[in-house]
């Protein structure tokens, strides 16, 4: 799970109140069952005998699992001060995480407009597309690149060919979505 983004991304929605675990009901789609967000893993929950606040569960994971990544390089220690006492929320909607995530094939002009649109300048949109590097990728959101770029079966050629080898054995190894065998 990417926490570095649900930790940056939760004051868009209804603020940082864990409403990203919340599960759909038969009358409304949850933020987690919302496409953009059906990458994120390890939103089970389990019975908890005391309150416990997952927002703040939310926000010290995100901030203790980027300063462990950071560790190994530099940082020894938390990389930022992570407040607790948040209450959890009791809503969660598909439509707010549809109206603000950006999609993932945005142009970077459409992103530099979405993420001003929220208050936020480049330099925070780089590193919240860094940080999508800390956990998994979806093979159909950059498929297209590797087998079908132009639609005739071809590789984007800005593309590092054996990178590009790597992901596609990656990605059919996991029996994806893939491509076509008649593309790939």
């Amino acid at each position: 799970m990417c926490l570095s983004i649900i930790e940056y991304f939760c004051p868009l929605f209804q603020g940082c109140d864990g409403s990203i675990l919340l599960d759909s009901t038969k009358n409304n789609t949850a933020e987690k069952d919302t496409i953009p967000n059906l990458s994120l893993v390890g939103l089970e929950k389990n019975n908890v005998k005391r309150i416990v606040s997952c927002a703040d569960i939310l926000a010290l994971a995100a901030r203790d699992a980027v300063s462990f990544l950071a560790a190994r390089h530099a940082f020894k220690k938390s990389l930022w001060e992570a407040p607790t006492g948040r209450k959890d929320g009791n809503v969660s909607r598909d439509t707010e995480a549809l109206a603000n995530l950006p999609s993932p094939f945005s142009v970077f002009s459409t992103l530099r407009q979405s993420f001003a649109n929220k208050g936020l300048n480049v330099r925070d949109l780089v590193v919240l597309s860094g940080g999508h590097t800390i956990g998994i990728g979806l093979c159909n959101l950059f498929s297209n690149r590797l087998c079908n770029f132009i639609g005739r079966g071809d590789q984007d050629p800005s593309s590092n060919s054996t990178y590009a080898v790597f992901l596609k054995a990656k990605c059919s190894r996991k029996r994806s979505r893939f491509c076509s065998p008649l593309l790939c």
